[in-house]
């Protein structure tokens, strides 16, 4: 697929449900925020981390350069404000970069290594979609997660700006 337009679509979509899923995350206590539950990404704080991370290691991938990543998990950032303003930077360098690229350089085979040494190689564009894909996967399992705390909680935090 080399329509940059509907993959800077999928960016930008990606990008506005990350905010509306920071939006309502900053609404749950803190220390509902990191809780740990019964749930493969034990809290919502690690799943939102996850995100981050694997989205940085997919554009790591694209730009063939090393992640740095030996943990899907990532960096643990000490405020959910520091790690939104992370998410930011993210989406935002991930439409920067698709918006650099040649039409052509979507299809070009990217060969990649997965944390655990599985490889693969998919095209520039397939990256692009996994991405989406993944966040709006996770993104439910947050939604999930953050339903359980609101049940659990009355007081709410003020949102971030």
């Amino acid at each position: 697929m080399k329509d940059k337009a509907y993959i800077r679509g999928l960016l930008e979509y990606n990008a506005w449900a990350n905010h509306d899923l920071f939006d309502k995350v900053f609404q749950i206590p803190p220390e509902e925020v990191i809780k740990p539950r019964e749930a493969n990404l034990e809290s919502i704080s690690v799943n939102l981390h996850h995100l981050l991370v694997i989205d940085r290691i997919w554009l790591a991938h694209m730009e063939k350069r090393d992640h740095g990543y030996s943990d899907r998990r990532g960096d643990a950032y000490d405020t959910l404000d520091e790690l939104w303003d992370e998410r930011q930077k993210t989406d935002a360098r991930l439409i920067t970069y698709l918006e650099e690229l040649a039409p052509e350089e979507l299809e070009e085979s990217i060969d990649y290594q997965l944390i655990g040494s599985t490889n693969g190689a998919l095209s520039r564009s397939m990256c692009f979609t996994h991405i989406v894909i993944h966040g709006a996967y996770h993104r439910g399992w947050i939604t999930g997660q953050r339903k359980n705390a609101n049940r659990r909680s009355t007081g709410l935090r003020t949102s971030h700006s």
